[in-house]
């Protein structure tokens, strides 16, 4: 499942991947149907975090009887059971479920099981005699709730006038749809049967055996049982889907589809075309045919990103579907690589699962290293190894925090489980893999990635299955290096110096741990660390590599005749690390070598100066030349890349006297390129236009205040609300977001009025996109009433807080919206909240943005006398305060120097601290 990246920007991606919340009238989590008369006994003791394991499943057979139309659903569940060892109760999760019966058969004895709830998550059921050693089959019936508030465990939305039901299962949704033992380590069969209203039909992750008609007006659909699965794998969808066949797709000529709400098939096309074609390509890769028996792709609408269940994969509709005349490059290229990080996950996370949450990392570390592996060969215009570097410039951002997880975080609470899916297990997983597998060689890394799969296919495996994998088809101790990044926070930062005193050139190596200003570093730290040099050899340039295992190293340039003129110690961009060349080092590269870096490697040097002026080792005027120098680079990759240096003029760092000077900069520096574009397509155009058009669209008309792009967009906007193709379907977001942030109440009016007229949900997002740009506090008060209008869909509406705290003259009214109605959006007691379930613990992420010592303690007097009362927002509030830390300090230090470089008059700057020795 894919999900978000940079500290700052985590609000976006965790808020549009909202993972539920419970409903307002749901029965108390794991409640249990009253009996009158009987004396209720002792509630059995609880586990804390995990089951105990002296009862295991074997089997799950389930029936669920579900119309879309009604929040509550019936269900039964019969589990096979092993039992290792005598116990007199059986734990399992449940969560907002009404047990309405519970009986438990062994040897042909039959008793009765008294259910209560403990806590939200588990599932006591107490027996009269103890159950023994041996098989047994555990039968319960129940009730539980499909809630129109959430996006986890089974949830219910309308859509063009039908109702659906829709599953979420990962990490802990299961548990809300049915009692089951929600862990990953219990990986069984499972076969499920649905009754459902005629006109309706149910998918779940095998194919149908039967179609039946019921009593009553009801449909039966029962299906084939399941390879063994975790619970967090299993899905289902019921509803008036229609259905888009795809062709038969691997080595199985496996049968294909995509499933959409009613009407809306056609909006598959290019989700159909695509789909076959990475499944062929990773199964080549992997060396084993997909394993399962069809392969379903169902449009989820308010689905966050997308989840790789087998056999029935289910994706943002927003992300699979589109109409031809709404239709954008972007969303074609982030199907496709969201379907790739998906069907990876069929060998990575499905064949073989990880024994617990906190090996997250064997599914989506994988998954996203894979994605630009397969993409570079099948679609080698889009760039795919310049974008991996990108991904690793943003986990090395998150990685500077020393509030940051691990890779492989030990899990202590449900909380941790939660916050494990972030930017380190995605992105710092997956620069950590590509480094490896540059180390190994890429031959040697694929036949161990087939060696672990083959090894473990249909079981679950640890970390050091893989790295025992990898390590007997390389001959080399992976571990050592692996564990190093695996098992801390941080990363490496590697101090160069070109040495050619007497003997043969040679590079010295220091490392240390990369820390920004503002962090305070936990001690001292060193990491196993693949260092590979580029430079120019004889007739061509060379590479020197080694595994620097100690403090310092040194790299001998074999093919250097005499000093190089330049050198680079990451090549390719492979390396995990932050990199600071000497003075003189880095002279030469600026002066020798820039041309004959590779674009990945220009993007690691944007990357890493970025990083040096962050760490003030480097004064922000001298890095901010690098930014003009890319305004005009023909290639996008570099150009994007040096755009994250306008962290370094962000308006949070500057006085507001100088908002004028930095609007300037911006305008004068990006407004020609940008009014060139223009917000008209043209014939003939390369698709790395048309990708980079609205970026810079937005960024000099709302950062630079461009006159003629506000103009443009005024009149392109009020067009676009008469008529929907006025605007191409590339920049309706950047014509939106300029026009709106430069407009008035007027303009707020005609959005809001649209957007309650409004029955096509992408319609809606695309106003709801547009609404979250208003920058006038009382507007942004009018967006925000919405999220607590009972009427509107809070798992829509999430756009306008995130968009509320992200500009710094609204953040106070998002924080302020925050602090008033935090009871009621996160729920307190049995009074459950607006927000989706999981939703609170990232509310400290909307004062991410603040630079202000003040600030920051109001923040933190708020928010943690609360963390208690919200699993995982302890380790979030951490987070944000460190990143508010690290502005306050980073402005202070660099401050003049930005100053100095926006107005263009030179001012002295603090000298660099001397390289670490």
């Amino acid at each position: 499942m894919p999900n978000l990246l940079r500290p700052v920007a985590l609000a976006t991606a965790t808020f549009l991947a909202a993972c539920g919340a419970r409903q307002g009238n749901a029965p108390a989590p794991g409640a249990v149907e009253p009996r009158p008369a009987v004396q209720a006994a002792a509630a059995p003791t609880p586990p804390t975090l995990r089951l105990p394991d002296a009862v295991r499943p074997t089997k799950y057979s389930i029936v669920l009887k579900m119309d879309p139309k009604a929040e509550s659903f019936e269900g039964t569940v019969d589990v096979m059971l092993e039992v290792a060892k005598a116990t007199n109760v059986v734990w399992m999760h449940g969560k907002g479920l009404i047990v309405k019966e519970a009986t438990l058969e062994q040897a042909g004895v039959t008793q009765t099981l008294k259910a209560s709830s403990a806590g939200e998550d588990f599932l006591g059921l107490t027996l009269e005699k103890p159950v023994v050693v041996g098989g047994a089959k555990l039968h319960l019936t129940y009730t539980g709730t499909a809630s129109e508030r959430e996006t986890s465990g089974a949830f219910r939305v309308n859509e063009g006038g039908d109702w659906y039901i829709y599953t979420q299962f990962e990490p802990l949704g299961a548990r809300r749809a049915f009692p089951s033992f929600d862990e990953p380590g219990f990986k069984v069969p499972w076969q499920l049967t649905f009754h459902v209203p005629e006109g309706n039909v149910a998918v779940t992750n095998t194919p149908q055996l039967a179609d039946e008609k019921g009593a009553d007006g009801w449909h039966i659909y029962r299906f084939a049982p399941t390879q063994p699965l975790p619970s967090y794998l299993i899905a289902f969808g019921v509803g008036p889907f229609d259905f888009l066949p795809a062709r038969d797709a691997g080595q199985k000529q496996v049968k294909t589809r995509i499933i959409t709400p009613r009407g809306r098939a056609s909006e598959g096309a290019w989700a159909a075309k695509v789909t076959p074609d990475i499944l062929e390509r990773l199964e080549a890769y992997f060396g084993i045919p997909y394993a399962y028996e069809k392969l379903d792709v169902l449009a989820v609408p308010l689905m966050g990103g997308a989840m790789e269940n087998p056999g029935l994969v289910t994706f943002n509709s927003r992300l699979i579907l589109a109409k031809p005349e709404e239709d954008a490059l972007w969303r074609q290229r982030a199907f496709a690589n969201t379907q790739v990080h998906e069907l990876a996950h069929q060998w990575f996370g499905d064949l073989v699962t990880m024994a617990w949450w906190d090996d997250l990392w064997l599914n989506e570390s994988f998954a996203s290293w894979m994605t630009p592996r397969i993409v570079e060969s099948w679609q080698p215009t889009w760039d795919a190894p310049v974008e991996r570097v990108q991904d690793r410039n943003g986990a090395l951002e998150s990685d500077s925090l020393v509030a940051a997880r691990f890779i492989r975080q030990p899990i202590q609470n449900a909380g941790d489980i939660q916050n494990a899916f972030d930017g380190i297990t995605y992105g710092k997983g997956s620069a950590v893999l590509a480094m490896a597998e540059t180390w190994l060689g890429r031959d040697v890394f694929q036949k161990g990635i087939q060696r672990y799969i083959r090894a473990h296919a249909g079981k679950n495996a640890t970390a050091k299955d893989f790295l025992a994998a990898l390590s007997a088809e390389s001959g080399k101790d992976v571990a050592q290096v692996m564990n190093s990044f695996l098992d801390q926070t941080g990363a490496p930062f590697i101090t160069a110096t070109l040495l050619c005193d007497g003997g043969k050139p040679r590079v010295a190596l220091t490392q240390q741990r990369y820390m920004r200003l503002g962090s305070n570093a936990p001690g001292a730290q060193s990491w196993k660390v693949p260092v590979c040099v580029k430079y120019p050899g004889a007739g061509k340039d060379a590479t020197a590599c080694t595994l620097m295992t100690e403090e310092k190293a040194e790299v001998a340039l074999p093919e250097a005749k005499a000093c190089p003129a330049w050198v680079f110690p990451n090549a390719d961009g492979a390396g995990y690390y932050r990199l600071r060349l000497a003075d003189d080092t880095r002279a030469k590269l600026m002066k020798s070598g820039l041309t004959k870096l590779s674009r990945a490697e220009r993007v690691v040097l944007l990357g890493d100066s970025l990083a040096l002026a962050q760490a003030g080792l480097l004064p922000a005027a001298d890095a901010l030349p690098l930014l003009t120098g890319v305004a005009e680079d023909p290639d996008r990759q570099v150009l994007e890349a040096g755009l994250e240096l306008m962290d370094l003029v962000s308006s949070r760092l500057l006085t507001e006297a100088q908002d004028a000077d930095r609007a300037r900069y911006v305008r004068d520096t990006f407004g020609p390129r940008a009014r060139k574009l223009g917000f008209k397509p043209r014939t003939g155009e390369s698709e790395d236009v048309r990708l980079l058009r609205p970026n810079l669209l937005e960024l000099a008309g709302n950062e630079g205040n461009d006159p003629k792009l506000v103009a443009e967009a005024r009149t392109l906007a009020d067009q676009w609300l008469k008529d929907r193709k006025a605007v191409a379907p590339d920049v309706v977001g950047a014509v939106l977001a300029i026009a709106v942030e430069h407009g008035d109440a007027a303009l707020h009016a005609k959005l809001m009025e649209a957007l309650r007229g409004e029955k096509d949900r992408y319609q809606r997002q695309q106003l709801l996109g547009g609404l979250s740009h208003v920058t006038d506090p009382k507007l942004v008060k009018a967006n925000l009433e919405l999220l607590l209008d009972p009427k509107q869909d809070m798992r829509e509406n999430l756009w306008l807080l995130f968009g509320a705290s992200r500009d710094p003259r609204t953040r106070d009214t998002a924080v302020e919206f925050v602090k008033t109605h935090f009871d009621a959006l996160v729920g307190t007691g049995d009074k459950p909240g607006l927000m989706p379930e999981g939703m609170g613990s990232r509310l400290p992420y909307m004062a991410s943005g603040y630079c202000d010592a003040g600030k920051r303690q109001e923040v933190a007097a708020f928010f943690e006398p609360r963390t208690d009362k919200v699993p995982g927002s302890e380790r979030v509030l951490r987070q944000v305060l460190e990143i508010v830390d690290q502005c306050v300090a980073l402005k202070e230090a660099q401050g003049a120097s930005i100053g100095a470089f926006l107005s263009g008059k030179p001012a002295k700057t603090p000298q660099a601290p001397p390289a670490p020795r």
